[in-house]
């Protein structure tokens, strides 16, 4: 499905629809929108989500919502300014925000923490739970502790934080992540909870199960446990979250098992007859992988970022950290992901047959690395170096730094725009989607040269 523009008529009638009273207000916070010129029109659910182009699909947004939108749909959007307030209120309290919190805004102060009755026997226990209603469930026993407990998809009404072993606030920024993945994933792992004074106390997955309760789910899946010594508990608890916690999917791992995936799914696309594309493949994983659209973009995405890092001449790998930023290492993958793939990678997929003449995606893998190995030449090289944290490694530390790097790649993505002669708005999208001779890389190191030179 293309995209296309919409029609003064239609606009019209999108206006009409989200007219209430009088009143056009913004589809984001439904406030009034007074002045004609900030009307600005944007899809509920993205187009390259599957998304349809009907104006049913279509709301009035004002021009500040528009403007932030980025990547997220309108929902999520919407969505994420009420997580967003919900946590500057939060963080008025002293002890910030937590999973009491999140429950109270969806049921109220007194909806939540309900207690239950348990009936423990040889091999189940019976629930008797706030509304009267009874359940059983099988009993187990920990061969090490000796702790009993018991599995059971438990009404968010029963649920409360545990504030003794579990004090930590929630981070806006995780659980917004999980919120957005519990509206299409399901729950991999159960909420660990104990039972005290007849309640349901959970201590560990508050992330998770705050991600869940925003998102409107009505039931958690938990294992409670009974009569459990506390201070075992949060021994065990510290213990699995210090020194035995699970390695963290970095970003740089993810991107690796996103490209794995696709290998498996690329050899079998490119053993279908017909022409191929990278459009053929988005449209092969969502009708054959039973992925969403999005879904599929990203498997490629991945796989075109993963093949610029490990390309055995990308000299910018070495200074490319696995996680945080270190003193060794100015690069992390995410930020190279958020500058230098986001400024000259071509967003997939692409309509072009694969090594046709159209087709340009190996020679712009190739002219991005030898624009990465300029950089690293000119200002990395001889410059980088923390030990003795000389004057040029404190220029390299400016350089290089968050807010400077967001700054000066998008700069370049334009220079080299201009070197290459491109006008259209959608060729300077993709400055190295196609040959780029030896007389513009002279004037891109002539910039970069400059750019560092400070």
């Amino acid at each position: 499905m293309a995209r296309r523009q919409l029609t003064d008529q239609e606009k019209k009638k999108v206006v009409e629809r989200h007219t209430k009273d009088g009143v056009l207000r913004c589809f984001v916070d439904n406030e009034p929108i007074e002045d004609p010129d900030q009307v600005e029109f944007h899809h509920i659910t993205p187009w390259s989500e599957d998304g349809s182009t009907n104006i049913d699909n279509i709301a009035p947004v004002c021009r500040e919502h528009h403007r932030r939108i980025r990547t997220l749909s309108l929902q999520e959007f919407r969505d994420k300014l009420n997580l967003d307030r919900f946590f500057e209120d939060g963080f008025k309290k002293a002890d910030g925000v937590r999973l009491d919190d999140v429950l109270a805004s969806r049921l109220g102060k007194d909806g939540y923490g309900k207690t239950c009755r348990i009936e423990t026997y040889d091999n189940y226990v019976k629930v008797y739970w706030h509304n009267g209603q009874a359940e059983l469930f099988p009993l187990y026993r920990c061969p090490v502790t000796h702790f009993t407990y018991f599995y059971a998809l438990v009404s968010i009404k029963h649920l409360k934080n545990d504030r003794e072993l579990q004090p930590r606030p929630l981070e806006p920024v995780r659980m917004w992540e999980l919120y957005r993945h519990f509206l299409r994933y399901t729950q991999l792992a159960p909420a660990i909870c104990r039972l005290a004074d007849s309640q349901i106390l959970l201590f560990d997955g508050q992330h998770k199960t705050a991600a869940q309760v925003w998102a409107g789910q009505q039931q958690v899946e938990c294992k409670i446990y009974l009569e459990a010594d506390p201070r075992a508990i949060k021994e065990t608890v510290l213990t699995a979250h210090d020194k035995l916690r699970q390695m963290p999917f970095y970003t740089s791992t993810l991107i690796a098992r996103y490209s794995d995936l696709f290998r498996e799914d690329w050899e079998q696309y490119l053993e279908r007859p017909g022409q191929k594309s990278e459009a053929g493949f988005v449209e092969f994983l969502v009708r054959i992988k039973d992925l969403t659209k999005a879904e599929a973009v990203k498997r490629l995405r991945s796989a075109i970022q993963n093949d610029i890092l490990e390309y055995p001449e990308n000299r910018l790998r070495e200074y490319i950290a696995e996680k945080n930023k270190t003193r060794k290492n100015p690069l992390t993958v995410s930020a190279v992901q958020r500058t230098f793939f986001a400024e000259f990678v071509a967003s997939p997929p692409i309509d072009a047959e694969l090594e046709s003449p159209e087709d340009f995606r190996q020679r712009e893998k190739e002219n991005l690395i030898r624009l990465l190995n300029l950089i690293v030449d000119i200002s990395l090289v001889n410059r980088w170096n923390p030990e003795p944290r000389n004057e040029a490694h404190r220029t390299a530390e400016r350089i290089y730094a968050a807010g400077s790097l967001r700054a000066w790649a998008p700069m370049l993505r334009v220079v080299i725009a201009q070197a290459l002669n491109l006008i259209d708005d959608e060729e300077r999208r993709r400055v190295f989607f196609r040959e780029v001779d030896e007389e513009a890389f002279g004037i891109i190191e002539r910039y970069l040269k400059k750019l560092f030179s400070h």
